[in-house]
């Protein structure tokens, strides 16, 4: 599966933006808004998995790296070698976490936006049709 992060990025920041644009005080504008956001959250959900994906390749090849370092070792130094192995693993490991609970977070930031937008659609339009 080759999936281009870089540009799912740029065209989440594109369709924010765009939705940024549209005025949250009127309901054709705030359904384009709506629009816009539901695709962009449908991008981030993309990204969102992918960066899962390379947590747990990072994580397993840590994992992977520690259990050959301490089988290579000699007795006594196991857990020293082993550590050491995965020195700058666990750095990356690091960056990676940060990454994806970003974009975990970002996702469901905008599901609760988009959820906040349709309820108040529904509201106005109860409001200014006169609805039962």
């Amino acid at each position: 599966m080759d999936i281009d992060i870089k540009q799912y990025i740029k065209d989440i920041r594109k369709l924010r933006a765009q939705a940024d644009a549209y005025d949250d005080n009127a309901p054709g504008a705030i359904m384009e808004k709506i629009r816009l956001l539901t695709a962009a959250h449908m991008l981030i959900g993309r990204v969102s998995a992918v960066r899962d994906g390379e947590h747990a390749r990072i994580y397993a090849a840590r994992k992977i790296a520690y259990a050959k370092a301490r089988k290579e070792a000699k007795r006594g130094e196991k857990e020293i070698a082993g550590d050491l192995a995965i020195e700058d693993l666990r750095m990356v490991e690091a960056t990676s976490l940060e990454e994806k609970m970003m974009w975990k977070n970002e996702f469901s930031s905008l599901r609760e936006y988009i959820y906040e937008l349709r309820l108040r659609v529904r509201v106005d339009m109860n409001t200014l049709g006169g609805g039962d």
